[in-house]
């Protein structure tokens, strides 16, 4: 079961530090519960959840190894940068936090065309939502499959009856919106948005 109202509480708390900034942990307590959403999408989305718990691992090793260089997405980046990682190493916490990152700025539109669809499928939907967001990052192969999956989504009562009804959707989407504002602006004032 995924706790909308949860997921929205530790995005608000991240962004309760300097202004601008991301506080990192809430940041990932936030997505960890967010992750639950994914496997509700059908066996295909699988995936796309232990991806994200991949990713969300990555960075909670490195801010344990390194907690002071990890509070916050800016420490992160300053952190990163000076140490000459981003260009050095794979699974860098700047790289695995953009793909993060743009995942989020899916699920915001995904959840907001939830919210908004007027009819039980939400195929059209979704797939506006991705085509809108994700695609671009993907290649063709990954746009197809993404595609075929849309197929096996359930329905938008079953879905909203799994997190608890549409209520908490305006709110989610727009903290979601805010944290993803901020963390876009901080990549984007380090030129980092364009990390493969």
């Amino acid at each position: 079961m995924l706790d909308l109202t949860l997921v929205g509480n530790e995005f608000q708390t991240s962004l309760e530090g300097e202004e601008g900034d991301v506080q990192l942990d809430r940041y990932l307590a936030a997505y960890l519960e967010l992750n639950n959403i994914f496997p509700m999408l059908g066996n295909v989305f699988k995936f796309v959840s232990k991806d994200v718990t991949q990713k969300i691992s990555i960075l909670e090793t490195r801010a344990g190894s390194q907690p002071d260089g990890y509070q916050t997405v800016r420490a992160m980046i300053k952190h990163e940068q000076e140490s000459g990682c981003v260009a050095k190493e794979r699974d860098n916490g700047c790289r695995t936090l953009l793909r993060l990152h743009r995942a989020l700025e899916f699920v915001a539109e995904f959840m907001n065309a939830i919210y908004e669809a007027s009819e039980e499928s939400l195929v059209n939907p979704v797939w506006d939502a991705y085509n809108g967001t994700l695609a671009a990052h993907h290649t063709w192969l990954i746009r197809k499959t993404v595609g075929g999956a849309m197929y096996t989504l359930p329905t938008r009562t079953t879905l909203l009856d799994q997190v608890g009804g549409a209520d908490n959707l305006p709110w989610l989407v727009a903290i979601i919106r805010r944290v993803y504002n901020s963390v876009q602006h901080l990549f984007s004032e380090h030129s980092l948005l364009q990390l493969k």
